[in-house]
């Protein structure tokens, strides 16, 4: 039996990685489709080389939404803040979901943040809300609860590394917990091919538990030249930043995700990468979308 999957943001990098391993077969035979803002650019061409479906929406219009819901066994949906805040952030997730309920899929998998309910952050409590209306609804889901992108390393310290500098505001000694955003596909390939399992599960989804010093170490080796941890003033990061980073890594320094943040991936078997294979598999620097 064929499994029709659409699959939100599909040219992005968590999109992207559920596309591929939905593709790969690992997971049993799916028809995948994406919803991507733009179909005409040379991602959304890239993507039908492989085989899906393009199709064009914003996640705040309900009624593109329930066509692009209609006949799909299930759903993987995932939302940003950064483009346009927070409360936008709820409306596109919020508005998916009751599409996907609206249109009778059966299954909706969602991508939201470690610790969304418990940390004091605007940009968690969003996905918390949406979390919160994706049970009400009537579909069985899975709630991946990604934590902090190894990813980022590239995509907001890049310059700086390579300059042998590695600046977060926190303690040297303070773990980080940290997650490969491309395996947010192989939980997601997991979650919908045993359903018994996964099914009404909340996953918080982490594969290393670093400390800036042993993740500027590790990216030492990687680049070939010394990169150390440098840990700027709160406030200088936060006129930089702005409130909302400044006050994540302040969460980060004083409770974070928790002493075992790998507990509910061992429990589940997903086996996502821990930071030294992640280095190693050759990209390190692959780009990630804005989150954590």
């Amino acid at each position: 039996m064929t499994t029709k999957v659409l699959v939100i943001g599909a040219t992005g990098t968590q999109g992207g990685s559920v596309v591929s391993h939905l593709l790969s077969g690992e997971f049993g035979a799916c028809d995948v489709y994406g919803v991507t803002r733009t179909a005409s650019n040379q991602a959304s061409r890239t993507l039908e080389s492989r085989g899906v479906t393009v199709l064009e929406g914003n996640l705040t219009n309900a009624e593109r939404m329930r066509e692009c819901c209609a006949d799909m066994d299930a759903v993987f949906g995932m939302t940003t803040f950064f483009e346009a805040g927070t409360d936008a952030e709820i409306e596109q997730g919020i508005t998916l979901a009751e599409a996907a309920d609206d249109a009778g899929v059966a299954r909706f998998v969602f991508s939201s943040g470690g610790r969304a309910d418990k940390a004091p952050l605007a940009h968690f409590a969003s996905k918390a809300q949406v979390e919160k209306r994706i049970k009400e609804l009537g579909f069985e889901y899975t709630i991946l609860r990604p934590v902090f992108f190894m990813q980022n390393f590239a995509t907001y310290h890049g310059e700086e590394l390579a300059n042998g500098r590695l600046s977060m505001p926190m303690s040297s000694d303070r773990p980080l917990a940290l997650l490969d955003a491309t395996d947010i596909g192989k939980a997601v390939g997991m979650a919908l091919r045993d359903t018994d399992r996964f099914g009404g599960e909340t996953i918080e989804l982490a594969g290393d538990n670093r400390t800036p010093a042993e993740i500027a170490t590790a990216l030492s080796t990687e680049l070939g030249h010394e990169v150390t941890h440098a840990r700027p003033d709160l406030d200088d990061y936060r006129a930089m930043a702005g409130d909302e980073m400044a006050e994540m890594y302040d969460w980060f320094e004083t409770a974070g995700y928790g002493s075992n943040p790998t507990a509910d991936a061992e429990a589940y078997g997903i086996e996502p990468n821990d930071f030294a294979t992640f280095l190693s598999k050759g990209k390190p620097f692959q780009s990630a979308p804005p989150g954590v």
